[in-house]
């Protein structure tokens, strides 16, 4: 028997983020030992690479319910695996090895010229904040567009991506309002999570935890937080907050536009992204005009905040650390609402109770 090497277990039917495990081989067969204990025959396990570098190897096999993978936490872990794989799969890890380095060389050569010219950029005239702007601005919208579907895609592994249905239609109905004219081709998902949440990917996806949609009172609130979340992605704020946070390796990758190697790391970024308070206000503000220009209430957006505010110590609420609702923002969205002209707004005809049930599940926390 050989020494074990910690890894991370996936799964469509496990937590997106992978399972953390032990492995070793014994013999000619790969056994797993986590929550159950798992073997598989080494001949019948796939060797892949993956990770923003390709510096990731992956074992995975087909099990009745689904494909399942693991692959080591770290250098270390990789390090036994490499050592003590049975003789079946020493050529495909042999070659993992020899695209690794040339995927690494490719990278340092690549990060290396385009930090260069960061940096030139910076020493010319301006602060790294205008650098990120000034790259976000000018990433072509189909490469945007790539990045946000290559995120989605990453989310649709972890099998919680609901795509069809009563909220997603509801979600699809009051978004296409608010987003009427824009340069992006929209695509609305709802997430089967109880916390209260909802995020923007670039280039037109939005998604909404189930939760999110089980709080709000009415589809106006929904509503005021998609206008919200659209503007994050109509002024380019993901994209630049994604860029601020990966720096050169998102540079890199929007340059060459290859994306899929990002994925992953996309997928986990874009649902933790914190925004910066100017761009939140703008968002906003500008969120409340997108409302008034589909004849949709403004005051769900500040209604929704200030609940949130209220009950946040009894809710699951993921939306609160992502995009801070204090009292002095919902107090500026409140001022934003009443400086508008007064008018008279139809309510959404849409059957609230209906989708809420569709979402409902009995172990969620009420609101």
């Amino acid at each position: 028997m050989n020494g074990p090497f910690a890894a991370t277990l996936y799964g469509r039917d496990l937590h997106a983020a992978g399972v953390p495990v032990q492995a070793r081989f014994v013999g000619n067969r790969l056994q797993i030992d986590g929550d159950a204990v798992l073997e598989v025959a080494a001949d019948q396990i796939r060797v892949d690479t993956g990770g923003f570098d390709h510096d990731r190897v992956y074992l995975g096999w087909d099990t009745p319910a689904g494909r399942l993978s693991i692959t080591p936490v770290d250098a270390a872990a990789r390090a036994t695996l490499l050592g003590t794989a049975p003789a079946l799969l020493d050529a495909a890890l042999r070659r993992h090895v020899r695209g690794n380095r040339r995927a690494r060389a490719r990278w340092i050569v690549l990060g290396g010229i385009t930090a260069g010219m960061i940096l030139l950029l910076a020493s010319l005239w301006w602060t790294y904040g205008a650098v990120v702007s000034w790259a976000a601005d000018h990433v072509p919208t189909d490469v945007e567009a790539k990045l946000g579907a290559a995120t989605l895609a990453e989310l649709k592994k972890g099998g919680k991506l609901i795509e069809q249905g009563p909220a997603v239609d509801a979600v699809r109905e009051i978004g296409t309002k608010l987003t009427q004219g824009s340069r992006y081709r929209y695509h609305w998902a709802v997430l089967d999570e109880p916390s209260i949440n909802a995020f923007a990917a670039p280039g037109g996806q939005v998604v909404v935890h189930r939760g999110l949609i089980a709080a709000a009172k009415t589809p106006e609130e929904l509503a005021g937080v998609l206008a919200h979340e659209v503007q994050h992605i109509e002024q380019r704020h993901t994209l630049k907050s994604m860029i601020n946070g990966l720096g050169v390796a998102t540079l890199a990758t929007v340059v060459l536009g290859d994306v899929s190697a990002m994925a992953g790391v996309l997928a986990y970024q874009v649902g933790t992204l914190r925004y910066s308070r100017d761009l939140e206000a703008e968002a906003d503000r500008l969120g409340l005009d997108a409302l008034v220009r589909a004849k949709i209430a403004p005051d769900g957006m500040a209604h929704f905040f200030r609940t949130l505010e209220k009950e946040a110590p009894q809710m699951p609420i993921a939306l609160l650390s992502s995009h801070p609702a204090t009292g002095a923002r919902i107090d500026a969205i409140e001022a934003g609402i009443a400086a508008r002209p007064k008018q008279h707004y139809e309510p959404l005809a849409i059957d609230w109770p209906a989708v809420q049930a569709s979402v409902s599940k009995d172990s969620d926390p009420k609101p």
